[in-house]
């Protein structure tokens, strides 16, 4: 349900934005999920909301560059370039959560690991 509301505000946030909702209910179901990885051979936790931000801070950080790189360029920045809006990070951070969901229901569905097929 939350990723399908996120995916209906990418499309509505120009007339009804609900971001701040969404984030909350995002913080309230993943508050005490982890994720469990490896690094060689030591094993490893982090929150996955961490992740998440993480990762969304990664993509922005790319976005910056591929703007300063006049790789390409948003309209706003067709005059000079100007750092990439901070609410894109947000984006970028709801937009992980739906990748996640997809990713979890394709994996589930060809009968992965966890899946009850």
């Amino acid at each position: 349900m939350l990723a399908l509301g996120i995916y209906l505000d990418f499309f509505a946030h120009h007339y009804l934005d609900v971001r701040v909702l969404l984030f909350a209910v995002l913080v309230w179901l993943f508050r005490r999920t982890w994720a469990h990885y490896r690094i060689r051979r030591v094993h490893r936790r982090m929150p996955l909301l961490l992740g998440f931000v993480l990762v969304a801070l990664f993509i922005w950080l790319a976005e910056n560059v591929g703007t300063f790189s006049r790789a390409w360029l948003y309209p706003a920045q067709r005059h000079g370039w100007s750092m990439v809006p901070l609410d894109k990070l947000g984006s970028w951070l709801l937009l992980m959560v739906i990748s996640y969901v997809m990713v979890w229901a394709l994996h589930r569905r060809k009968g992965g690991a966890g899946s009850q097929a």
